[in-house]
């Protein structure tokens, strides 16, 4: 009986082929749900959808799992293993075959590894409550696709967010002004640094001009070598106030971000912002910068994570721009 055993070198050979058609198969179901997703009329189905972003990930690595470990001999490490693999793969693909943005593919991918580790360890749980029962039916692999359709007929939350941050500038409020209004030739290491800029890449302010004064004047501002958009001015109180209405009259910022996402689309609406001046001291003010947008999905929660994150570090780094221009004037005043 023992000489009728398959060597041990030909069985770890079968698992490792089980393996690689376990993920194969998981890819070309992602890529196709990535067709589909990129194909459907905006607003049925989407990328920001709480099936693509947990369910679809937890069955695919569910899938894997199943395959790549029949007979239940595997570690926990492989478990932990594929959901990570798996988003590697997805994130190598995307970014140098579909080009999909950077800030997209990081936004995906810790919540695509929770719901992959959730799917994965769920089908281990599951299978060793049903040792000798048949746990597994193709059918299952729809289960997303459904759920997709039945979340696409659930009208998505509109929910309104303030982000806000605050500065405490060495400068009076007249000196600051010129500053929250125009700055041009912002140089590349001016502000401060951060993970968004420095780590992620998103261009940093290289300048802001303005067309006119007071409300109905036009800022525009830049980012790195191609990014730019409007900000329409729709308060203006100088030394005290500037407030206005973001404008994107091109794809410039949704090209590099995310292509499926547009910050004035169905799923985001970048909407105002303002700057507050409140002098606190003969030669202190503080500078608040606020932003408000309108998160339009039934991921909302984890948007505006990302959100406070991403745009929060972006905040940071103009105030601290408006903030080193305006003490350096004050500075050169007081000599």
């Amino acid at each position: 009986m023992e000489d009728d055993a398959p060597p041990p070198q030909t069985s770890a050979q079968r698992l490792a082929a089980l393996v690689l058609a376990a993920f194969g198969l998981a890819l070309a179901i992602a890529f196709s749900v990535y067709i589909l997703l990129s194909g459907v009329k905006p607003g049925n189905l989407g990328f920001g959808s709480l099936w693509f972003l947990s369910l679809l990930p937890a069955v695919l690595c569910a899938l894997i799992c199943y395959i790549g470990d029949p007979r239940q001999t595997r570690s926990l490490a492989f478990y932990w293993f594929v959901p990570v693999v798996l988003v590697v793969i997805v994130d190598f693909f995307s970014a140098f075959v579909l080009r999909e943005g950077v800030i997209c593919l990081i936004m995906l991918s810790p919540i695509w590894i929770a719901s992959g580790w959730a799917g994965a360890f769920l089908l281990r749980w599951q299978r060793r409550r049903a040792v000798g029962r048949k746990m597994l039916n193709s059918s299952f692999l729809i289960i997303p696709l459904v759920a997709g359709v039945v979340e696409a007929q659930i009208p998505a939350p509109h929910d309104r967010v303030l982000l806000t941050r605050s500065i405490e500038v060495r400068a009076t409020p007249t000196e600051i002004w010129p500053y929250v209004v125009a700055n041009r030739a912002i140089g590349p290491h001016e502000g401060r640094w951060t993970i968004t800029h420095d780590i992620i890449g998103l261009p940093r302010p290289t300048g802001t001009t303005i067309d006119g004064a007071g409300v109905g004047a036009v800022r525009t501002a830049y980012w790195g070598d191609h990014i730019n958009f409007q900000e329409w001015i729709t308060a203006w109180s100088p030394g005290q106030k500037l407030g206005w209405k973001f404008v994107f009259s091109n794809a410039s910022l949704q090209d590099y971000t995310d292509k499926h996402v547009s910050p004035d689309g169905q799923f985001l609406k970048i909407d105002t912002g303002d700057y507050t001046l409140r002098q606190i001291s003969p030669d202190t003010t503080s500078v608040t910068l606020n932003t408000r947008y309108i998160a339009m999905t039934h991921a909302n929660l984890y948007a505006r994570l990302w959100g406070e994150f991403l745009l929060g570090d972006t905040v940071d780094n103009i105030l601290t721009i408006v903030k080193d221009r305006s003490e350096a004037a004050h500075a050169e005043r007081a000599l």
